[in-house]
């Protein structure tokens, strides 16, 4: 309260030059006339005027009793388990590894998250992932809203930039969003940071989160993937903590999910960052990617342990593994009404499928069967 301009935007004092492009983005936030809203729970407009288009709401306390639990399906599971590898066979190697890992004693200090008041509305209900956009649908944005509508989702997650290219897709998002809202579908943007230069990173994420549409719509909210250095990301507490909290204060008021590993007794609770994360999101959404695991078991697990740190959005899987060496057939509908219906009662927000290309029939009619209604507001 009766803070100075320079005071309510914290950034501008805390990076050096060489960082100016990433500041040009996020002291959007703070323009003239905000009040610092960014930080302070205020409606955030990253390019000014009127606000953005909302998604409409469903009404308010809608109910659907919950039907009998779904039995565990039959163990094992269809193609487990996967065939072995043959003798020799090299690990894969990542796709891509940025050329340059900026030291982490060159990185500036990591904001602190500060306050704000995000709506978790979006998250709620079903979903589905979208990646390579031209094989989903044709890239037809009709089409994807139609059969999104039809399957009765309430978001759609697609893919806005990484590490190799930047912030790519405006052209997708300006034909896609204003139909997906008009339909009354959120759409996330994720984003596949390497985290070798987070502070770059934060820049192309901070690009897509200040997009808008010719007729005034934004994204719903962003998502981080945060991957291992299996997939060449160079993942440490405090490359994951200035990433994130440049991506905070670009957010606004908008939510910022964390698309994490499952916690599994691997990697939980402390051999993957999941608490240097938690205070920089409104939720997490853990890959919950059953494999040859029975899939409510890994829905369970996921839910019970993310939730003592932060809200959860499950998702499941939606493709044929055996592209990757996995499990030599796709997931059952009876898996995926199995997965869906522990998500739902262990308390989700969501869930959603990864991913729109590679989903078959099978699993699109049991997702638009399952009932999973939202509260909307």
């Amino acid at each position: 309260m009766g803070r100075s301009r320079r005071d309510t935007c914290p950034v501008r004092a805390r990076f050096p030059a060489a960082t100016a492009a990433v500041l040009a983005l996020l002291l959007a936030a703070c323009a003239p006339g905000d009040d610092g809203a960014a930080l302070s729970g205020g409606p955030v407009d990253l390019q000014g005027g009127a606000p953005a288009p909302t998604v409409p709401a469903l009404p308010v306390n809608v109910t659907v009793p919950l039907a009998s639990p779904v039995e565990a399906p039959p163990m094992p599971l269809a193609g487990c388990p996967p065939p072995p590898r043959p003798p020799g066979t090299p690990t894969p190697s990542p796709v891509y590894v940025p050329p340059r890992l900026v030291p982490e004693a060159e990185l500036p200090a990591a904001l602190a998250p500060g306050q704000w008041t995000a709506s978790l509305a979006p998250l709620e209900g079903k979903g589905m992932w979208l990646w390579r956009y031209r094989q989903s649908e044709g890239g037809n944005a009709d089409a994807i809203v139609a059969k999104a509508v039809a399957a009765g989702l309430r978001q759609l997650w697609v893919r806005v930039g990484d590490s190799r290219d930047g912030f790519y897709a405006k052209d997708v998002l300006d034909t896609l969003v204003p139909k997906a809202h008009r339909a009354g579908i959120s759409v996330i943007g994720w984003g596949f940071p390497f985290l070798h230069d987070p502070v770059g990173d934060a820049a192309w994420s901070a690009q897509a989160l200040a997009w808008r549409s010719p007729d005034g719509h934004v994204l719903d909210g962003y998502s981080p993937d945060i991957e291992l250095a299996s997939e060449g990301v160079a993942i440490s507490e405090i490359r994951v903590q200035v990433y994130l909290g440049l991506v905070r204060q670009a957010a606004g008021n908008r939510m910022v999910v964390a698309t994490v590993y499952w916690p599994n007794a691997t990697r939980w609770p402390d051999r993957y960052p999941y608490k240097a994360i938690a205070p920089y999101v409104d939720a997490f959404a853990p890959m919950a990617y059953w494999g040859c695991s029975e899939p409510g078991a890994v829905a369970s697990q996921s839910i019970e342990r993310l939730k003592t740190l932060r809200p959860v959005h499950a998702i499941g899987t939606g493709y044929d593994a055996s592209v990757d060496g996995g499990r030599s057939a796709a997931p059952s509908a009876h898996e995926t009404n199995r997965f869906l219906d522990v998500a739902r009662r262990g308390g989700a927000l969501g869930a959603s499928f990864w991913v729109w290309h590679y989903m078959g029939d099978e699993q699109w009619s049991a997702l638009s069967a399952f009932p999973w209604p939202t509260v909307g507001g």
